[in-house]
């Protein structure tokens, strides 16, 4: 939403215009996307599509691989980057794990935001995902100068009176706001004189899954969930056939009054001229089954992920490799095009929140460097390679235990090592010795 003529008078005419219209249909797809991604009311977005006298035969049958799907396609922070600023890891708190979840958000939803706050009780900030909210813009502006959202658990509680958490940046015409508005129109201070005490900056980051072309509000997994629920259907269809293969009975040559009982126990005793016997369906399971697989996997693809059937043969590291290339490529991309310039924004939020808030100063020099996602070798393709590169002086012995425990201090791989030293031969066979510092480290570090 775009305001002209900025006012604090506009201002609330249009928050409270937004708060009446907040459950519109965009939102209702967003809950939508996340029933698919937690799993709920699966069996309810499928039943429209069969009658009630089919499914009393059987339940609906779905299967949800939403979830396992972007998570094996969300791994910019499979790894934690590594920031470079001592005192702005201080005070970050446990924002690599939170952006693991962030992220995946970001790919289902398309658009999704972060509130940073400053925890005075252990002196770091924290933060929350916001699924649902409103953004306000100045005339000619891409980023939003105000945001607004619920503030109770997101549209999972909707009170007769909800509240609304409202933020606004520094412009020309006016200074931030920051205060809580109820629906009904009550204004509740948070800070004096409702004043955002970051000026020019609010404690709300965006990610956006795409580049800006259209709307503010980037599309999501649509796709994926829509995907998600033919196969349910199909599936459901599957469980339906699997019913009727037990044949439907079926009797020829009687009075349509004439009632027969049926039974395992009971004889039947049919007129003359009468018949009985049973209709099955003539469908073709197999084919049913792979065309369920085939859909599955043309989800799977579209969204860079491979699914590992339990009939596919192993695969070398090197055939891994170059069957995850569109997967490394989309990952960069992800990094450079969505999650650099995030975090570098982020730092911005964070170090005024800190300054403010929490009164630590925080260095403006700041950088991060992302890891670089790796395919897992096989243990004979690992032997090789260490066998080489040990035999080349590419690789060290400290370097290979820091790749297979990051955690590990630099006091605990040189006692790893020294044990090893200790324990091994004094004049060991140079390819014995090569394949002993693998085996030995390997046992050593689990």
């Amino acid at each position: 939403m775009i305001l002209y003529n900025l006012t604090e008078q506009m201002m609330m005419k249009t928050l409270m215009e937004a708060i009446d219209q907040q459950h519109d249909s965009q939102m209702e797809e967003r809950e939508r996307l996340l029933d698919y991604f937690e799993g709920l009311n699966l069996s309810h977005d499928i039943k429209e599509y069969f009658d009630s006298e089919s499914l009393s035969q059987v339940p609906p049958m779905y299967i949800n691989l939403v979830r396992n799907i972007i998570s094996r396609r969300a791994l910019v922070y499979q790894q934690a980057p590594v920031r470079y600023n001592d005192r702005y890891n201080e005070v970050m708190g446990d924002l690599d794990s939170f952006m693991k979840q962030f992220e995946q958000l970001v790919y289902l939803l398309g658009t999704e935001g972060l509130y940073t706050f400053w925890d005075e009780t252990e002196k770091q900030l924290k933060y929350r995902p916001i699924h649902f909210f409103t953004p306000y813009f100045l005339p000619n502006e891409d980023e939003p100068f105000m945001v607004m959202w619920q503030v109770e658990n997101q549209l999972q509680a909707r009170t007769q009176d909800a509240q609304y958490m409202v933020w606004s940046r520094d412009t020309e015409e006016m200074e931030g706001k920051h205060f809580i508005i109820s629906q009904r129109g009550k204004i509740t201070s948070v800070v004096p004189d409702d004043k955002n005490p970051f000026g020019d900056i609010i404690p709300f980051n965006v990610a956006h899954r795409y580049p800006f072309t259209r709307d503010y509000f980037r599309e999501g997994s649509s796709d994926l969930v829509d995907g998600m629920r033919s196969v349910n259907i199909l599936l459901t269809e599957l469980a339906l056939h699997g019913r009727f293969m037990l044949g439907q009975p079926m009797f020829t040559g009687l009075d349509t009054e004439q009632r027969i009982s049926m039974g395992q126990d009971k004889a039947l005793v049919l007129p003359e001229g009468a018949s009985f016997s049973y209709a099955s369906p003539n469908a073709d399971i197999n084919g049913m089954v792979e065309s369920t697989k085939y859909m599955i996997d043309s989800l799977a693809q579209s969204n860079n992920v491979k699914i590992n059937w339990t009939n596919n043969q192993a695969e070398s590291g090197l055939s891994k490799k170059m069957g995850q290339l569109d997967l490394m490529d989309a990952l960069r991309s992800d990094t450079e095009q969505i999650y650099r310039p995030f975090e570098k924004k982020q730092f911005e939020i964070a170090k005024r929140i800190a300054e403010i808030s929490g009164g630590v100063n925080i260095p403006e020099q700041f950088s991060i460097d992302f890891a670089e996602r790796e395919v897992p070798m096989s243990q004979q393709e690992e032997i090789q390679y260490y066998t080489w590169a040990f035999a080349n002086n590419l690789e060290t012995r400290q370097s290979y235990l820091r790749k297979k425990n990051p955690d590990l201090e630099e006091q605990e791989i040189d006692g790893i090592i020294e044990r090893i030293d200790e324990e091994s031969p004094k004049e060991p066979q140079e390819q014995d010795e090569t394949q002993s510092i693998i085996d030995r480290i390997g046992k050593q570090v689990g």
